[in-house]
């Protein structure tokens, strides 16, 4: 009797030591020490209590490192106050650092292999795929589709049995809109959505997906969300361009240009943010910044056949055709020596003049065109090729 007191009182204080311990690592992970809260979850391990710290030290691996390779070691630092996570990686990837190896995959297998049924771990490593699948791409230590088939798997089972968060209700999402599956896609994002509904990412998504069915306020609402909440700059201008876009469509083109001007002002020169812009512009008629948006684009690549399809598209789809011509008329006047640049601004106007079948002007700036072309490229060059076609 005495031999089974002793006994219940060593197993509840190592319980109460664990959980004491655990709190411990979250108060350290809390206020940012993330080597310390790594060497404490590398003393547990190897406990009574090894699945919680080995789960929580891959979410620790995932989500707090300072460098990585492949996700097979790993580096931590305990920051100081005023220190960013993000700034110390940047700077590490120049600096030699302590690194710790931990093979997350192999860990996996091992502690599923050792418990079967704690469907934590497939939860785990479904994050443990996402992961890879973001950062890595098509170059990591196996190949995509097997990573996507992994994630997919982990995620999967671990729903089946009540296990999930938005982020892995958002990958399977996801996966579903890679594979053209969009009410599965729209279902899972929604789900992600009541469990997180400022998750920026999902938002995006599901404007794409309502966006290609023409469900435009509900694509609206969507795009907006993620414009506002994202903070990531190259992601925000990305949404904002889409909620722009679709602005345009629904004819509200006061707020779509309101809108694509803040994404100029954060990322500038962007095309996507041009090409919306000069559409708005054209259609509320405000021809000088119309063609001011043009030459932006314009600039961006003055030779793209592309580029200057679009401009002229957009041009003539609001009939705007004077304007058009008085552009590219300007860009001549800004440039009298240059045979190549001369050449393909004649070559644009040949195109827009053909897109009004007005072939007689298409004709003579496509002779235009091969005058300026004949002075700087050799006969072989493709570009009289594309006259030849021009001219039939």
């Amino acid at each position: 009797m005495q031999k089974t007191l002793s006994f219940l009182v060593v197993i509840l204080f190592s319980l109460s030591s664990s959980a004491i311990s655990f709190e411990r690592i979250d108060s350290l992970i809390n206020s940012k020490q993330y080597l310390s809260a790594w060497n404490a979850l590398t003393e547990l391990e190897s406990g009574v209590q090894g699945v919680d710290a080995h789960i929580k030290k891959i979410d620790l691996s995932l989500k707090y490192f300072t460098k990585t390779y492949s996700h097979q070691l790993f580096s931590f630092t305990n920051l100081k106050k005023g220190q960013n996570l993000i700034s110390l990686r940047v700077l590490a990837e120049k600096k030699m650092a302590q690194m710790y190896p931990y093979k997350i995959a192999d860990i996996i297998d091992s502690l599923q292999k050792a418990h079967p049924t704690d469907y934590r771990l497939k939860k785990v490593q479904g994050d443990f795929y996402y992961d890879i699948s973001i950062l890595y791409g098509k170059d990591w230590i196996i190949n995509k589709q097997e990573v996507t088939r992994r994630m997919y798997e982990g995620y999967t089972t671990a729903e089946n049995h009540g296990i999930e968060d938005h982020i892995s209700l958002y990958a399977l999402g996801y996966f579903w809109n890679l594979n053209e599956n969009s009410k599965k896609a729209t279902n899972y994002f929604s789900r992600s959505l009541q469990l997180d509904s400022n998750y920026a990412p999902t938002h995006y998504n599901l404007a794409y997906i309502y966006s290609e069915k023409d469900s435009l306020e509900a694509a609206l609402y969507h795009a907006w969300k993620a414009y506002k909440l994202y903070t990531y700059l190259n992601y925000k201008n990305d949404a904002g361009q889409m909620a722009g876009s679709i602005l345009g469509k629904l004819g509200r083109h006061g707020e779509a240009i309101t809108l694509l001007l803040d994404c100029d002002k954060l990322i500038p020169n962007t095309y996507y943010t041009y090409y919306y812009l000069l559409n708005s512009f054209l259609a509320k008629k405000r021809i000088v910044e119309s063609q001011v948006t043009a030459q932006n684009m314009f600039n961006l690549d003055w030779k793209s056949h592309t580029i200057n399809t679009d401009i002229i598209k957009l041009f003539i789809q609001n009939d705007q055709l004077f304007p058009l011509i008085q552009f590219y008329n300007d860009r001549l006047e800004e440039e009298k020596f240059d045979k190549e640049y001369r050449g393909y601004v004649y070559l644009h106007l040949a195109q827009a003049y053909q897109m009004k079948s007005k072939t007689e002007d298409a004709l003579i700036n496509v002779a235009l065109a091969q005058e300026n072309f004949n002075i700087c490229y050799d006969p072989g060059h493709p570009v009289f090729q594309v006259i030849e076609k021009m001219k039939r």
